[in-house]
């Protein structure tokens, strides 16, 4: 699937007539010099315009020496070689090749589900908040050298990189199976295919937004969470939300301060529909970023696990990963997206006399990354974004679910009706700064509270079962 724009629009129009046209005025140009030897290659991140022209420009000057002047220079070779009438314009399609030679590349993935192997996990206990990975306690990856650095053999009887071995928390067989799976997923499959939907609601997102939320951290020496090696009982992960407030049996339960909820950690994905603004290749990879964020990341990685409300201080029943509209809410949330990567070829199409950008074979794969978002503006609308996208209004911000979805309506691929949605959950949507304050998330968890429940005090409940709850 090829990204349609304007300037590609354009190009097809001029096809037709760029043998015949001359040097006049407002015309597109014909080519000075013979380019069909013209052949190089770019790293994935040297499709640029301006990388591109400097190129062009040494294999210009090189037949330039040969003594043949070209009036125009080398603009006048770009332009003829891009179907266009100014330099401004070569670098748009310059731009535009190497987006349609990325989501040509894209496009190509085939489709896998979640190959976990022979291992044990159940994909909705995992979801949920329950089954074995959550609810055990152990590591699922260690170095050496950590045990090294706090003692080594003076205090340790085993030091090695197999957590079974571990004398204290050591790890279970199925754990152990279960995260070398994860593993496995995440090296071979998870960057060179697209997953399919795990089970539950996902695909039926209202949002198009997927939030997890943790309450427990599993795993030590990892530089991650509370967990560690002599003390990883309840431990909790590394603290970037507040929990506003839960609901249960028609009474609603806020949570004012840290006293009960301690440290929490949420991070999301969002993703657009279908439109014409190209291939969302994010979009094409919404399961592997869950995948990513939920298992490998976050599980795997820093032993993040248990859904909030598995604390029995805490009252509701939510899941730990679900669409976003069904989790609790909370001030804010980091969160993922997935790029693409190539490698690029450029050579000159003999037929259409152009510029051409193929993505080179076998060099695609899916990057996971921080989201690159932008924080909330009031009354900036995606049309104030059509006609300037390079406002001095926008203000980047990454790693952040709010800014992330935001950006998305931005650029229409999401509508209000999404964004009303996520709003529901993120407290501090339109206060970005949240994400350094601990004291604005528990300003913006109230704010929204008072909104939702007027009337009613913004303070912690003492759970006893005359709420319907066991304590």
């Amino acid at each position: 699937m090829l990204r349609i724009t304007a300037l590609t629009i354009f190009l097809a129009l001029t096809n037709t007539v760029l043998s015949e046209c001359t040097d006049v005025e407002g015309a597109v140009p014909t080519l000075c010099y013979d380019y069909s030897d013209m052949k190089f290659d770019l790293d994935p991140d040297a499709c640029k315009p301006s990388v591109i022209f400097r190129k062009f420009k040494a294999i210009f000057n090189a037949k330039a020496e040969t003594g043949e002047r070209c009036k125009g220079g080398v603009k006048r070779d770009a332009m003829a070689l891009t179907g266009t009438v100014t330099i401004d314009g070569s670098m748009l399609v310059f731009h535009d090749l190497c987006v349609d030679a990325l989501a040509d590349a894209a496009s190509q993935l085939k489709t896998t589900g979640w190959e976990l192997g022979d291992s044990d996990i159940d994909l909705g206990e995992f979801f949920d908040g329950s089954g074995f990975l959550n609810e055990e306690t152990g590591n699922f990856v260690q170095k050496t050298d950590e045990f090294m650095k706090r003692g080594g053999y003076d205090r340790f009887l085993t030091i090695d990189e197999d957590p079974r071995k571990n004398e204290h928390y050591h790890t279970s067989e199925e754990s152990y199976q279960a995260g070398a799976a994860v593993k496995n997923l995440y090296q071979e499959h998870s960057k060179s295919k697209y997953f399919s939907a795990p089970v539950g609601n996902f695909e039926h997102c209202k949002s198009n937004t997927v939030m997890c939320c943790w309450g427990r951290d599993r795993q030590y020496f990892d530089g991650n969470g509370g967990c560690q090696f002599a003390d990883c009982a309840h431990e909790d992960p590394g603290d970037n939300t507040d929990l506003c407030w839960t609901e249960e049996n028609g009474e609603v339960f806020p949570y004012p301060g840290d006293t009960t909820e301690q440290d929490l950690h949420c991070h999301g994905i969002s993703w657009g529909d279908d439109s014409d603004s190209g291939y969302d290749i994010n979009s094409s990879a919404k399961w592997n970023s869950l995948f990513y964020v939920s298992m490998y990341d976050h599980m795997y990685k820093r032993g993040y696990v248990e859904s909030i409300t598995n604390d029995s201080k805490i009252a509701g029943d939510h899941a730990m990963c679900n669409c976003i509209e069904e989790m609790p809410p909370v001030a804010r949330a980091d969160c993922n997206e997935v790029v693409g990567i190539t490698n690029y070829q450029v050579s000159f199409d003999s037929e259409s006399k152009h510029i051409k950008i193929d993505p080179t074979p076998d060099t695609f794969e899916l990057s996971f990354q921080a989201c690159e978002g932008y924080k909330f503006v009031e009354d900036f609308s995606p049309e104030d974004y059509a006609l300037d996208n390079d406002s001095n209004e926008l203000r980047s911000e990454d790693n952040d679910l709010a800014a992330f979805v935001f950006r998305q309506y931005l650029e229409g691929k999401i509508d209000e009706s999404h964004v009303a949605i996520v709003e529901e959950t993120l407290a501090g949507y339109r206060k970005p700064e949240v994400k350094n304050s601990d004291q604005k998330r528990e300003q913006a968890c109230q704010a929204a509270f008072e909104k939702k429940f007027p009337g009613i005090k913004y303070e912690e409940k003492e759970l006893t079962a005359t709420n319907g709850i066991d304590v």
